[in-house]
């Protein structure tokens, strides 16, 4: 597991269309407001914009145009750390259902659950993957079931 890692995967991941969809958002909160996560706390953390904080620094520091030049002047995002990794954890696996309904309302039209699924790949890639995931794959993988359910 490595920030690293994560970011090298962010990097290639983020295609033009990622690329179009982390320059259009406009933060107005819409998102927010069609997330059950964040209707039910009320708590910011759950916006589904946050939960795409990490691939947009990732975008801003790396791929965004002219981002090697706002880099010499200190104009980029932190770097993001394998603290941060571990805090976007949960927010990523436990507080998203990929349904789709901040994508639905979204007036810019970027497909927030598709960023979330690219960021869900990313945090694979770092191994940054709780247990409960790790062993629902494997028995995906050796039974035919993520909750170990056998045909008898």
């Amino acid at each position: 597991m490595s920030a690293s890692a994560a970011i090298e995967t962010f990097v290639n991941n983020i295609d033009a269309s990622a690329a179009a969809y982390l320059d259009a958002c406009v933060h107005c909160g819409q998102c927010a407001q069609a997330c059950l996560f964040f209707e039910v706390t009320g708590d910011v953390k759950y916006t589904p914009v946050w939960k795409l904080e990490p691939m947009r620094r990732v975008y801003k520091r790396h791929k965004a145009p002219l981002s090697g030049i706002k880099k010499a002047f200190g104009l980029v995002p932190d770097e993001i750390s394998e603290d941060m990794l571990k805090e976007w954890e949960e927010l990523l696996y436990d507080s998203c259902t990929l349904c789709g309904r901040c994508s639905i309302v979204c007036p810019m039209g970027i497909d927030i659950a598709g960023l979330v699924r690219k960021s869900r790949e990313t945090m694979v890639a770092a191994r940054l993957v709780t247990d409960r995931l790790v062993g629902a794959a494997e028995r995906g993988l050796e039974i035919g079931s993520p909750l170990g359910i056998t045909p008898a």
